[in-house]
């Protein structure tokens, strides 16, 4: 380090100078402490059905409990039906009735079409005349609407919105999300653009955001009518849903139109998990993810019982929940701006820490062939506006981390004194890379998820296959030579376990057993975040105690230096995780640093002590 001193230096004023972006995120996340409990109205009316609740009993008491908002879904003649506001009939099936009733043959109907009963509310009547113009028609003395084959919408297609049910919500001060669906018919235009009309019509303070239904946004695919739409509905004050791990084809679109001011939304079925569970998960979600909307379904079951835990789940969340999150109408994080002056520094400060990183090779060629490469990149971004050459920026950054903190610290006298210097260090090199890559990945596009760091499975392999191969190569030259025994082949059967064990747990797909997760829920309640096990159970600890043993055993100390790459590695990839607030990110890592940090001193007084005893005992 000292060779360079005058590049540390410039490298230090140029991460100083890029601070006021990362201070504009912290505020972002900070400011934005709002959050809602959504339920769909279509379930809360299946209460109903089946019992002696009624729509003002259920809202008035889950409006208690403090729900503040209801999704309300397009209606279409489908849905009508399945409410039974009317019947609708094809041609074969009304002829069936007919037969049925044996009425004359010159009586049933001759057209193709359908044929639909006329609904009791003149409001369901409007509505369906309004969309679809039908001919009314009388056959065995019912007057009944007849909608020609030609007619090219569906029984799926929107048609309007339940408005009753919106004068329902708004009598008892909740405010309501229209869902948005995506019509496919041979008038989906017209459709489409008659859905947005209604929506900016009833556009209110009872309901400021949308969320769209299926696959699909409105639109989709024509690109062209996406951004009309958008561009529509955002003029009109309304913002828009993201669901978590949901991709929905069209909204990447919008979101890019509407510079990211999207609200992230995280979904709950009731059904499958405890009310415990649940409300932990919706209280992580709203937490540590930057979630502002959790939209739960109403479990199946009894409706008195699924209406009773509905209730507990709404007024339990609201309990738990920490104080400085409020109730209320979410809305979409201010803008996060990285200017490009921030961008030009952050790329050049990442030159400069790849020219510095690469020394860990000593080949002078090399280094500068690295730190050429990175430039190259950097001015693809800046010259072409090329997302891809950013994140493959910010991977690179990522990946060479935690092997140069590590390899650069790690000699040790042995010293407690020297081991907390060097962890410290180790640390130090790390939150260099650590800054470098959440500034130059910095903003709502990220924070939103709609764009993401690639290549985490990199970040959490390459780092140990480096330290490994930089320490030991020589050893596993030397382990080429040797005659393969059984016990051989059980230690590696072992490790590729391990290792194959190690990459499944990476990122969100990997299980949890319930004894870890009881123990996550603990240090949960403890902490308010949980330190990650890979860092203060095994990196940090093993770090620690390699930095003891390589004082007096080179090879056992290189080989501790494996495992304790992880927990590097694994701090920088959990400030890659862009959609969670910076000072989660800080506080899960300073318990991490800390608690790892000791159990390592505890390793090196075990190892010492059982060390004494077995040369007491034994030479």
């Amino acid at each position: 380090m000292s060779k360079h001193k005058w590049l540390w230096v410039l490298l230090f004023i140029l991460l100083l100078s890029s601070a006021p972006s990362l201070v504009d995120r912290w505020q972002a996340e900070g400011d934005n402490n709002t959050y809602e409990l959504m339920v769909p109205y279509k379930e809360i009316y299946e209460l109903t059905t089946d019992s002696t609740l009624t729509i003002d009993e259920i809202l008035s008491s889950l409006k208690t409990a403090g729900l503040n908002t209801v999704s309300l879904n397009p209606l279409s003649l489908k849905s009508m039906e399945e409410r039974d506001i009317v019947t609708v009939y094809s041609k074969a099936e009304l002829e069936a009735v007919l037969r049925f009733q044996d009425m004359e043959d010159d009586l049933l109907p001759i057209k193709e079409g359908h044929y639909i009963t006329i609904p009791d509310l003149s409001y369901y009547e409007g509505v369906i005349e309004s969309n679809f113009s039908p001919i009314k028609t009388t056959i065995s003395g019912e007057t009944l609407y007849f909608i020609p084959a030609e007619d090219t919408m569906n029984l799926t297609s929107t048609i309007g919105y339940n408005q009753m049910a919106m004068e329902k919500l708004q009598q008892h001060d909740l405010n309501y999300v229209l869902r948005v669906e995506n019509d496919t018919s041979g008038q989906h235009k017209e459709i489409n653009q008659k859905t947005v009309d209604r929506l900016i019509q009833w556009k209110s303070d009872a309901t400021s955001n949308l969320l769209f239904t299926g696959q699909d946004v409105i639109g989709y695919p024509d690109q062209q009518q996406i951004t009309n739409f958008a561009k529509q509905l955002s003029d009109a004050g309304y913002q828009f849903y993201t669901i978590e791990f949901t991709t929905q084809r069209g909204l990447s679109k919008i979101a890019r139109y509407t510079d990211y001011e999207m609200i992230r939304l995280h979904s709950i079925d009731l059904d499958n998990k405890t009310l415990e569970e649940n409300v932990d998960q919706a209280i992580r979600a709203v937490k540590e993810r930057n979630i502002r909307s959790v939209f739960f379904h109403i479990q199946n079951g009894e409706p008195a019982e699924s209406f009773k835990s509905a209730t507990e789940f709404v007024a339990s969340v609201h309990q738990e929940m920490p104080a400085h999150f409020e109730a209320g109408t979410p809305q979409s994080f201010l803008q996060v701006q990285t200017p490009i002056w921030i961008q030009i520094t952050l790329l050049a400060a990442g030159v400069i820490f790849t020219f510095l990183a690469s020394g860990m090779i000593n080949n002078f060629k090399l280094r500068i062939a690295s730190a050429v490469f990175m430039a190259v990149l950097a001015l693809c971004h800046l010259l072409l506006h090329s997302l891809i050459s950013l994140q493959a920026f910010a991977l690179i950054i990522a990946v060479f981390t935690p092997v140069y903190a590590v390899l650069a610290t790690k000699e040790s006298s042995g010293k407690i004194r020297d081991i907390t210097f060097q962890f410290i260090k180790t640390l130090g090199i790390s939150f260099i890379g650590i800054i470098l890559v959440v500034g130059l990945l910095n903003g709502n596009a990220f924070m939103t998820g709609f764009e993401l760091f690639r290549g985490v499975k990199v970040v959490y392999i390459v780092p140990i296959l480096a330290i490994a191969l930089f320490l030991l190569w020589r050893e596993g030259l030397k382990l080429l030579n040797m005659n393969v025994r059984y016990w051989h082949a059980a230690i590696i059967l072992l490790l590729g376990a391990a290792g194959l064990y190690y990459i499944t747990r990476t990122g969100n797909a990997g299980t949890v057993s319930e004894i870890e997760i009881m123990v996550r829920s603990t240090l949960e309640e403890l902490l308010y975040v949980r330190p990650r096990t890979k860092e203060f159970l095994i990196g940090f600890p093993f770090y620690i105690l390699a930095l003891y043993v390589i004082s007096f055993h080179r090879i056992w100390g290189k080989i501790l230096l494996v495992p304790g790459v992880v927990g590097f590695l694994s701090i920088v990839n959990t400030f890659t995780h862009f959609h969670v607030p910076l000072h989660i990110s800080l506080l899960r890592t300073a318990y991490s640093v800390l608690i790892g940090y000791l159990l390592g001193l505890l390793l090196i007084y075990i190892l010492f002590y059982v060390y004494r005893f077995y040369r007491r005992r034994w030479t």
